[in-house]
């Protein structure tokens, strides 16, 4: 007899395989404002090189667009790097989080750019982090489109214990 898959409570089909935990709102949420205060310090030091180069900060119409665009781009190149070097963001790493497919493997480089991809929309739309308050399993887009999730390096001494 063929096994059954795993379940959640409502008897929906579970799509995380594993019996790796997914990681909490607030461990994942406490991750992204560490990656996101390495963005900015990454925009930071680009304004300061961008003034030490004898650029102005002449804020009007014109250049305010550019400088937002900037830190557009700043944000971009951080998420890319990580994706492309194949390990977990420095605010993954700050809060002991690790990167695994539904399956309980590490991510290729192809499910890491897809994820990467689906952080974009995300943050584009912003639909796909409020994703996670209705989902079961509370995956976002990004872990849906890259059949990966984050969860705790060593699950025996979260940080953060569900309830």
């Amino acid at each position: 007899m063929a096994a059954k898959p795993r379940t959640l409570d409502t008897t929906v089909e579970a799509r995380v395989c594993c019996e790796a935990p997914v990681a909490t709102r607030l461990h994942r949420a406490l991750a992204a404002v560490a990656d996101l205060s390495m963005i900015l310090i990454g925009y930071g030091l680009f304004l300061l090189v961008f003034s030490l180069s004898g650029g102005q900060f002449a804020l009007n119409k014109t250049t305010l667009p550019v400088f937002a665009v900037m830190l557009g781009v700043t944000a971009f190149s951080y998420g890319l790097v990580w994706a492309l070097a194949g390990g977990e963001t420095a605010g993954m790493r700050w809060m002991r989080l690790r990167l695994i497919t539904f399956d309980g493997f590490p991510p290729d480089l192809r499910q890491r750019l897809l994820r990467f991809g689906g952080s974009c929309l995300s943050m584009c739309t912003m639909l796909g982090l409020r994703w996670s308050l209705a989902d079961e399993e509370t995956l976002t887009w990004q872990d849906h489109i890259s059949s990966t999730f984050p969860t705790p390096v060593e699950s025996g001494t979260q940080v953060f214990q569900r309830r």
